[in-house]
């Protein structure tokens, strides 16, 4: 009977230790995932914060030279990315509603999404 007591004993020994640690690794993991989604939180700040920046300093001739160098760097890039989906578009035989960016038939006199009028200036 004492061997079977002390078998019991050491079973519960071993599930507290076993609870124990997975209450810490748990608890830890949960902290990991907080910290990672500030993370990803914060980098969403940051790019919210460097495009009002941008908006601010893009027609600013005082601006430093490094600054306006980015500044120039992200004109040409969205240029470029204009440039590229009116291409995609036109392959597709579609265009781009300029009120809501809703891809249409080319030979749309209206946006079937917002309804605007589609002339001559959106081909």
């Amino acid at each position: 009977m004492e061997f079977f007591d002390e078998a019991v004993n050491k079973t519960k020994e071993v599930f507290e230790t076993v609870s124990m640690k997975t209450s810490e690794v748990i608890a830890t993991e949960k902290q990991r995932f907080d910290m990672n989604s500030l993370k990803a939180k914060r980098e969403k700040d940051y790019t919210a914060l460097g495009k009002i920046y941008f908006d601010i300093v893009k027609d600013d001739e005082n601006a430093p030279e490094t600054v306006k160098e980015k500044v120039e760097d992200i004109k040409a890039k969205t240029a470029e990315i204009e440039r590229l989906a009116k291409e995609i578009q036109s392959a597709k035989n579609k265009l781009i509603c300029k009120n809501c960016g809703a891809n249409i038939a080319k030979n749309s006199i209206y946006c079937n999404i917002c309804g605007a009028k589609i002339g001559d200036s959106e081909e």
